[in-house]
C-alpha cells in the first residue's frame, strides 16, 4: 500500500513534533502494510507557511532516520495546500514555493470545511489548464459537499481522496455514511490515513471494508 497523504515530517506542522515522535508514526504504517508514504506537510496561509527549503531538510534528516533505523518504507514528499482566494497557489507551484507529491503534476488541494468555494469547478479547470491535476483531500469533512458536487468535481477531472478513519468510524457517523455512499457510486480515487501523532494510520481496517486494492495503490508517476 502507498499513503498518498500523511503528516509525519516532525516540526512542520500539527503532525509530529520530533524524530522519535514520526519514528513511531511509520513504524504504525508499517504495522498496517504500508510500503510507500508521501510526506503532506500543510501549507495553510497565515498559519502554516514553511519554506520548502525547510521542509526539504526536516523530511532529509527523516530519510536519514529511517535509513539508520532499517525501515522497510520509502519516503516521498509533497504538501497539502489549503486553497483560499487571497493567495495565488498557482503562481507559487510555479515558482517552486509550494510542493507536488513527488514533483509530479498531481496536488493535494484542501479547502474550507465550512465555506464553499464560489466556483470549485472553476478552480479546477485553472489547474488543470496549467498542467496539474488536483487530488481534493478528504472530502468527506467538508460541510458543504454533497455527491452531486463530487460528480461535479470529477467531471472537471479532480480526483477523490477520503480518509480511511471516516470510513472505518473513527469519526462521525455522516462521514462515514458519506464515505460509503461514494464507494457505493464508484467516486473514490483514493483512501489515504490522513496520519497525525493524534490519528493512526487504519489503512488496513478500510482495505478490509472496500477489498479494493486499487484505492490503496495510488500511482506517483
Amino acid at each position: 500500500m502507498i499513503d498518498i497523504h500523511t503528516h509525519i515530517i516532525p516540526n512542520v506542522d500539527d503532525g509530529s513534533s520530533s524524530i522519535e515522535q514520526s519514528l513511531e508514526m511509520i513504524r504504525q504504517e508499517i504495522s498496517v502494510g504500508v510500503k510507500e508514504i508521501v510526506c503532506t506537510p500543510h501549507h495553510i496561509l497565515n498559519r502554516y507557511e514553511k519554506s520548502v527549503e525547510e521542509i526539504k531538510e526536516k523530511f532529509e534528516q527523516l530519510q536519514q532516520a529511517v535509513e539508520e533505523n532499517k525501515l522497510p518504507v520509502k519516503l516521498y514528499l509533497g504538501q497539502e495546500i489549503y486553497y483560499t482566494p487571497r493567495e495565488d497557489i498557482l503562481a507559487k507551484l510555479e515558482n517552486k514555493q509550494l510542493l507536488t507529491l513527488n514533483n509530479t503534476n498531481r496536488v493535494l488541494l484542501e479547502f474550507s470545511f465550512t465555506r464553499e468555494p464560489e466556483d470549485i469547478q472553476e478552480i479546477i479547470y485553472h489547474f488543470n489548464i496549467k498542467g496539474y491535476k488536483v487530488i481534493v483531500a478528504h472530502v468527506e469533512r467538508y460541510e458543504w459537499i454533497t455527491l452531486e458536487k463530487v460528480y461535479a468535481l470529477k467531471s472537471e477531472g479532480a480526483l477523490i481522496q477520503v480518509n480511511s478513519g471516516a470510513l472505518v468510524g473513527l469519526t462521525t457517523g455522516k462521514e462515514k455514511r458519506f464515505v460509503k455512499k461514494l464507494l457505493k457510486n464508484d467516486l473514490v480515487d483514493i483512501i489515504a490515513s490522513d496520519m497525525h501523532s493524534f490519528r493512526p494510520s487504519t489503512l488496513d481496517k478500510a482495505l478490509k471494508i472496500t477489498k479494493r486494492k486499487d484505492l490503496f495503490s495510488f500511482k506517483l508517476d
